[in-house]
């Protein structure tokens, strides 16, 4: 995090014991209210500010706004709201909460951090799940901040020391909304924020769920009509490894069908989803282009593994790029130029940037990260899948990386993700459509997820909304493989006991040689677990 090199002089207003300031953030400056030209007046439970003009410069400039916010109190709680113009496009609006002791911000899991000397930030949707924060201070008072905004849209949140003006030595906290770029403004409104003096954490983060459920459209797994009867059957899934970005083949379709074999004699096929990453061939390499392998076997290899499996009663379920593709690739001209992923100010998304090759330099300039909801990118990835599903009868895909999010100015990518999760499940009511990750937004969209907690924190939470299934990233139990995925190596440890999370088997080359007691006991523990 970064800061001023000065007092930015913004006016502190007390309302109901809070202390908060306000600035108004455009896509050319910030700017903070001028003293002279605000107002408060206060009717029982309303409290209200105006302000008809705005400074930039740390105070030192005026220029033309306004900034009006609304409060209604309760005993420990404020619901705000606030409205803004300038004379250019607006991008932000900041609330911060002022001359607070030293505070400790909540994670995922209610466990409390130190605020490092430059500042704690989170960001939301990704890698906060919710549009929530809580601080507890020195005395134990927990403070909660949430916002209730149904097109969830990108919110920020941190906290620091003050360095510099009459509070420096104090902490702040920062609440930011960021417009929806395809509509920033001149004006902007605020979803309402709601500012609280916590007593169960909980008790806050379902109040936000609530919203959700109420507005958002946010349902309960037991409620969710677009979950196929099938999936609702899932104990188990096996990750079949097919080709690393490499080249190295870690399962044939061949020996991904022997796999399913083995597992089928144990348990009833249809429990069982067979998830396959880099079936396509080269994992990442290959997205933008999908059709079977010629190396792990081909079209009538694939088909036989498909048909085979279904004739068992396992599920197929392929793994496609939701918004990457090699800008390499000779039919890239035709959707890719059109769809790149891009920043609220339209610097281009770069993404993960995996060290592929091994060079330590992290240079996959072929990767070209796609918005979902760009018409060619959309309209290609689908007419990929659908043509697919339809010769070879999967009835499962796999969207990789959705949870990445950028606000992009020209196509929002939650929208997109719901429309081509619509155009896939047309005319198909049986086909299960899972993602990578997940946040409040994608909920409603995606019924399964890919996740680990190994790498997020996994709140109960989630499971009353989506089931999880083990990512590529865990290690295989045989000797700690992650195929197809770029870390490489992770020790295996079973999925947590919690009735959300599918037990995951993953396989790579000598898995089933090599790990048969521990497959063995999955799948017989899977077994004591069927209804």
């Amino acid at each position: 995090m970064q800061f001023y090199s000065f007092d930015n002089h913004d006016p502190i207003l007390e309302v109901n014991g809070w202390k908060l300031s306000f600035q108004v953030i455009s896509l050319e400056n910030v700017y903070g209210l001028s003293p002279e030209h605000t107002t408060i007046s206060e009717d029982g439970a309303r409290w209200r500010l105006d302000c008809s003009q705005l400074t930039w410069g740390g105070g030192q400039h005026t220029a033309a706004g306004s900034l009006t916010a609304e409060a209604d109190i309760t005993l420990n709680q404020l619901r705000l709201t606030v409205r803004a113009g300038a004379q250019e496009k607006i991008s932000s609006v900041k609330i911060l909460i002022r001359d607070l002791p030293p505070v400790r911000p909540l994670d995922m899991l209610d466990q409390p951090r130190d605020v490092p000397v430059d500042g704690l930030l989170d960001r939301y949707p990704n890698p906060l799940r919710l549009p929530v924060w809580m601080a507890v201070l020195p005395d134990n008072t927990l403070l909660g901040f949430r916002c209730e905004d149904a097109a969830y849209r990108v919110k920020r949140f941190c906290a620091y020391r003050e360095r510099m003006g009459v509070l420096a030595g104090q902490y702040a906290i920062e609440c930011i909304h960021e417009e929806d770029a395809r509509y920033f403004d001149r004006q902007i409104t605020v979803p309402e924020w709601i500012f609280e003096r916590v007593t169960q954490p909980a008790a806050f983060r379902q109040a936000q769920l609530q919203f959700n459920e109420d507005c958002a459209g946010l349902i309960p797994w037991e409620q969710r009509g677009e979950v196929p009867g099938w999936a609702r059957e899932l104990r188990l899934v096996l990750t079949l490894h097919g080709m690393h970005w490499s080249g190295y083949i870690f399962n044939d379709y061949a020996r991904m069908l022997d796999t399913i074999r083995f597992v089928a004699d144990r348990i009833e096929g249809r429990h069982v989803l067979a998830y396959l990453p880099g079936w396509e061939g080269r994992y990442y390499w290959q997205y933008g282009d999908f059709r079977p392998e010629p190396l792990l076997g081909g079209a009538d290899g694939f088909a036989r593994l498909c048909d085979e499996a279904r004739a068992l009663g396992v599920h197929i379920m392929p793994m496609f790029g939701g918004n990457c593709a090699n800008a390499w690739m000779p039919n890239f001209h035709t959707f890719g130029p059109s769809s790149y992923m891009k920043s609220a100010t339209r610097n281009i998304f770069l993404g993960n940037q995996p060290d592929w090759n091994t060079s330590r330099a992290h240079d996959t300039g072929w990767q070209a990260w796609l918005n979902p909801g760009a018409p060619a990118w959309q309209m290609e990835l689908t007419r990929q899948i659908v043509t697919l599903a339809d010769r070879y009868g999967f009835d499962g895909v796999f969207l990789d990386t959705v949870e990445v999010f950028t606000n992009d100015p020209d196509f929002n990518i939650r929208e997109g993700y719901h429309q081509m999760v619509s155009r896939l499940r047309h005319g198909r009511p049986e086909m299960l459509v899972a993602g990578e990750d997940w946040y409040d937004g994608l909920l409603p969209i995606f019924p399964l997820f890919q996740q680990t907690s190994k790498w997020r924190q996994v709140p109960d939470w989630v499971g009353r909304y989506a089931r999880l299934m083990g990512h590529i990233c865990d290690g295989e139990a045989s000797r700690g493989s992650t195929g197809v995925f770029e870390s490489g190596y992770a020790l295996y440890e079973r999925l947590p006991d919690k009735p959300f999370y599918i037990p995951t088997l993953a396989f790579v080359d000598g898995t089933l040689e090599n790990a048969r007691d521990e497959i063995e006991a999955v799948i017989a523990l899977t077994n004591t677990r069927l209804p």
